[in-house]
Formats: C-alpha cells, structure tokens, sequence
C-alpha cells in the first residue's frame, strides 16, 4: 500500500494538483485502504506537525523579508555598487553582492531575486550584459536566500529534524558567501571577455561615499543583531524572528517612511499566505511522514544506500545527486519537508553532523532553484528581464556549475559549515 500512496503522491504533482492537496490525499487514501487507525488520525497529525515553538520564526521570517524590500533594498545596491561598480562586470557583481546583502535579510530565495533583480536586471541589459546572463546570475544569487543566514528554509529543516537552527545559521556563512565570491569572479570574467562595464559608473567624492555607507549601515544591521542575538543566547531564533520584524517596521515606517498603512496592510497580507501555504504544506505532510516512519521506510532507505556504499562522503554525493535531480521538479521547502524524516535517520546512522548535512541539502535544493524545468528563481528573473526560460542556455549552466563546485567542496571539506558553529560552541 506504501506503493500506492507513492503513486498517488506522484499522480497528483505530474498533473499539477497543489503539493499539500497531493500530499494530504495520498496519506489519507493509504489510512483509508488499511482501515486501521481511522482517518481521525489525520486531523490529530497534521496538528501536532505544526505545534513547534520553532515554527512560530517562519511567518514572521517572511514578515521581516516582505518589509525590508521597503527602502532597504535600493541603499544595499547603491552600497554594494560602491564597492563593485568599477571593476568589468560590476554591475553583475554587485547583482551578486546585493543578493547576498539582501539574502541574509529576507531568508528567501525567491524574495531576493524580486526584489533585487527587479531593480539591477533591467539596468544590466540597458548597460549591454546579455539577458540570458543577466537572468542566470540574478537568479543563481536570489537563491542564495535559503543559505545565507538567517534563512527560513533552516527554520524548517531544524524543525523537522531536530537541529540546532542557531548552529544552522552560523553554518551557512562560509557556504553562504563562498557562492557570492564564485558570481562575483564569474561576473568580472564575463565582464573582461565580453567588455561589460558600467558606463554611467562615476567617481563619487568622499562625502557621498561615506554617506552611501552610512545610509546602508540600517539595514546591514539587521543580520547582525539577528546572528549576534542568537548565538550569544540573548534571544531564541523565534524571537529574533520577532525581533527582525520589529526592526524591519520601524526603519521602513519611521526612519525611510516607506510605507503607510495601507502598504502595511497588502505586506500582512502576502506574507499571510506564503505562511499558511507553507504551513498547510507542512501540516499535511506530518502523517504522510508518520507512516513513512511506521512502515520503516527510512529505514529501507538508508539500507539501500549503505548497500551501495557505507562511505559517508559517497553516500552524501549520491543523496546530493538525488536532491539535485528531486530539485528540479518540486520546490525546495516542500523537499525539505518531505525527506527529511527519511534522510536525517540515514545521516545519524552514517555519523554525518547534522548540521553539515543541513548545509549540503541547503545547497541542493538552491540549485534546484535555478535548474529547469521547474526553477522558480530564474522564471521570476526571466519575466523581470522579459525572456523565454529556454534562452537562459548555456549561461545558467555556468551558475550551476559555480553552485555543483560549492556543494562539493562543502560536502569534502565539512569545516566549511562546521568550523564557525564549533567556535562558538553551538555544536
């Protein structure tokens, strides 16, 4: 019956029905077909799923997102292209930098490419970079969202998991900014072989410089405070969510005045349904994961891998080549929803650091992000920019090969994600 659910489960996504309808109705035709427990045990387990103190950081993670692209966003690229903006390619690096910058605010990877590629796309292709890199880069460094901290996608795999989401945090700095560094060198190569510079790009005096970075000071805060509370226990990652927000309201509203009240009302109200969209993802998938679990699937699971090899950097590149390939077809918070459950037991079992773990899933499901066919960053680049999703080839490919070398790298040198987390003894 375990074959059915799956097939159910497949059915519905192939013919696009929502992925928590789809999730939902395969658990409960399987409950139905055994007969035993009923099927109140449906309603019992999708409450429990979403009972987490834990949880609670999602929607406001979102909340603090939604409200910083108000005033936050254009001061980071004026600050980003500060540094940047001279150099060949630097318009595409500072796409790069602000991603990252705006990154570690919002948490989103689809959030950071709107928000940020909404204002330099545009001005990239105006400066002559072709649409199809334009599209790649923006869209490859938006992902970045879900592993530069703070990150909601961390929220939930910590959640799920059982993971320390102060260690998950600290451990997607290096992974984080190392693929920021790769687009930035991508985009200055770009630069010297095809003659991309910032033609409007000026010399400003001291003043305005220092005034840039002063203005850029506010909203760089932010992840500090967020970070700085959290690892030095002045507050639980559920509150810093809290806190972002806060902080997120008062610049957009009393310091830039931003947004009124109206503004505010359409912000609640986005970030209301992304949350309840994830959160009924998450709700449904409790049981589906339940009898995952009763019915020793992940167990089977890490039978199956260790029977192909009991290394654990092996098994982490045949997992990570799975994910890729998962990533492709379904969106990263619903993968890391669903398997979960069945990877974290193979990991303890292998004696992977879930934390470590936690980086190398981060990234998969990031180049998912940018891999058609599915690749919700690069079609929202894609519609900024104005171009089909087949004309992005062969420039995507280069973001994903820059994401790939990243993954590895992180997947053979574990101090990568482990190093800052074990410093400051959060693991």
């Amino acid at each position: 019956m375990i074959t059915v659910m799956l097939v159910i489960l497949a059915v519905g996504l192939i013919a696009g029905a929502p992925v928590a309808f789809a999730i939902g109705i395969s658990a409960m035709v399987f409950v139905h077909m055994q007969g035993f427990p009923t099927l109140s045990i449906m309603a019992q387990r999708m409450t429990e799923g979403i009972d987490s103190f834990a949880l609670l950081a999602l929607p406001l993670f979102i909340l603090s997102g939604e409200i910083m692209a108000y005033g936050c966003t254009p001061r980071l690229m004026r600050f980003a292209n500060l540094l940047l903006g001279r150099v060949p390619g630097g318009l595409g690096a500072t796409a790069a930098v602000g991603c990252g910058f705006f990154g570690a605010i919002s948490g989103s990877g689809v959030a950071t490419t709107a928000a940020v590629g909404s204002i330099i796309a545009p001005e990239m292709v105006k400066q002559g970079y072709k649409k199809s890199f334009t599209a790649s880069l923006v869209a490859g460094s938006g992902v970045l969202g879900m592993i530069i901290p703070p990150s909601f996608c961390m929220v939930v795999y910590g959640a799920s998991g059982g993971v320390s989401i102060s260690a998950l945090f600290m451990g997607g700095v290096i992974p984080g900014f190392a693929c920021v560094l790769g687009f930035v060198l991508l985009s200055i190569g770009m630069g010297i072989v095809h003659g991309y510079m910032d033609r409007n790009y000026k010399r400003l005096p001291i003043g305005e410089q220092l005034f840039i970075v002063g203005d850029a000071l506010l909203p760089l805060l932010m992840p500090a405070i967020v970070l700085g509370g959290v690892v030095f226990g002045v507050f639980t990652p559920t509150e810093a969510a809290g806190v972002a927000s806060v902080y997120a309201f008062v610049l957009a509203y009393f310091v830039y005045r931003e947004i009124d009240f109206n503004v505010l009302i359409n912000i609640c109200v986005r970030s209301s349904i992304s949350t309840a969209i994830i959160m009924l993802i998450i709700s449904m998938s409790t049981p589906f994961g339940w009898i995952l679990a009763m019915n020793n699937i992940p167990t089977l699971f890490a039978q199956t891998v260790m029977s192909v090899t009991e290394n654990p950097i092996t098994s982490m590149i045949l997992i990570s080549g799975i994910l890729l390939v998962l990533g492709t077809f379904m969106d990263g918070t619903c993968l890391i929803i669903l398997l979960t459950p069945i990877l974290v037991p193979l990991m303890k079992s292998l004696n992977i650091d879930l934390v470590h773990f936690g980086m190398v899933f981060m990234l998969a499901i990031a180049i998912g992000g940018v891999t058609p066919p599915l690749a919700l960053s690069l079609f929202v680049s894609c519609r900024i920019i104005k171009i089909n999703i087949d004309e992005v080839f062969p420039d995507v490919l280069y973001v994903i090969g820059i994401m790939s070398f990243v993954l590895l790298l992180v997947i053979l040198v574990p101090g990568m994600s482990l190093y800052i987390p074990r410093s400051m003894g959060l693991i």
